[in-house]
């Protein structure tokens, strides 16, 4: 009976997004095994993620050194939720008896129990479901619950140190993702960003601001602030480890971002805010909170899926600026309580 399982093995992904996502399926094996403890092994860039949950135990980092034998013979149980064939052979190195994930890139003899990717991808269902499923054909039924990140008094602390340096510690903020690390057809366009941010300035004078970045968009702010200069617009370039981005973020009364990790962390940490969708789908990787809501102007092409727009990118230029002002100006009224 696996809901006695003592020791369970995690083999996390790489993507920020689908890090927050897959934290769900975590929280609800801990609801039906609370004796359950918890690794994550995990790439670098989803560490802090995983870290930051409140069900899980330990993360391991992979590394071309991690430990194979180690984990073997500690664990009885790994869940696979990568679908990379790296991920399926990695498990089966650690000699670790049942490893449980879904059928891709002929890795099913890697595993010892394989689910039908096909047959789940045909549902259209949203991203958290895939994670579920793998969960679930372990500890069988799981709740659905909405990922929970915790962000600790240090990390709260160190957060208002920084604000303080920057001149935004007694500003109510707005947290703005303007880039996405997928590729520049998710990112709604520099100048509408640019001309919601004076709006926010002008119509909210106690307002901070403070824009978010990974390093390979970090550009992206960094050319909007260029354009708009005032102390009450502070961009994190990209230099801040990602859980000190996350207790940043958990300082802001509202979120405006792309579909990205940032979106999902927002959504994660109950922020209302808004998103904007282009070419890819919210029904299938949508922010699993509903107080964060979904702005798109639908074209026939959308979604595409594609990481680069081949035309004239018409899914973001014509969801314009004065099209998401309503919604976002009574967003924040809201928050702000005015």
């Amino acid at each position: 009976m696996k809901s006695q399982l003592q020791d369970l093995l995690v083999y996390g992904v790489n993507w920020i997004g689908d890090a927050v996502i897959s934290l769900a399926t975590l929280q609800g094996i801990r609801k039906v095994s609370p004796s359950t403890l918890i690794t994550v092994l995990s790439s670098s860039s989803t560490a802090d993620i995983y870290r930051m949950s409140p069900v899980v135990e330990r993360v391991v980092e992979r590394s071309g050194s991690f430990n194979r034998p180690e984990l073997g013979k500690r664990f009885p149980l790994a869940l696979c939720f990568p679908l990379s064939f790296r991920s399926a052979i990695d498990l089966w190195l650690t000699g670790i008896p049942e490893r449980i994930g879904f059928t891709h890139e002929f890795r099913s003899l890697l595993l010892t129990r394989s689910l039908d990717y096909r047959e789940w991808k045909m549902r259209a269902q949203h991203q958290s479901t895939y994670y579920r499923a793998i969960g679930e054909a372990a500890f069988g039924p799981l709740p659905v619950e909405r990922p929970e990140l915790f962000v600790s008094d240090e990390l709260l602390r160190r957060t208002d140190n920084y604000l303080e340096r920057n001149g935004l510690q007694k500003s109510p903020l707005i947290g703005i993702n303007p880039g996405a690390h997928y590729g520049s057809a998710k990112m709604w366009p520099e100048a509408y960003y640019i001309d919601v941010i004076n709006r926010i300035l002008c119509t909210f004078p106690d307002a901070g601001i403070v824009m978010f970045a990974g390093k390979k968009d970090r550009d992206v702010p960094a050319r909007i602030q260029e354009k708009i200069k005032t102390s009450r617009l502070l961009s994190t370039d990209g230099k801040i480890e990602l859980m000190l981005s996350v207790a940043v973020l958990s300082r802001c009364c509202f979120v405006i971002t792309n579909d990205s990790g940032m979106m999902h962390i927002g959504a994660a940490l109950g922020k209302p805010g808004v998103a904007f969708f282009g070419p890819t789908d919210p029904v299938a990787t949508g922010p699993q909170s509903s107080s964060i809501r979904i702005l798109s102007h639908p074209v026939r092409c959308a979604p595409c899926l594609l990481r680069e727009c081949p035309i004239d990118h018409r899914c973001m230029e014509r969801l314009t600026p004065e099209d998401v002002w309503p919604s976002i100006r009574r967003g924040i009224s809201e928050a702000l309580g005015a």
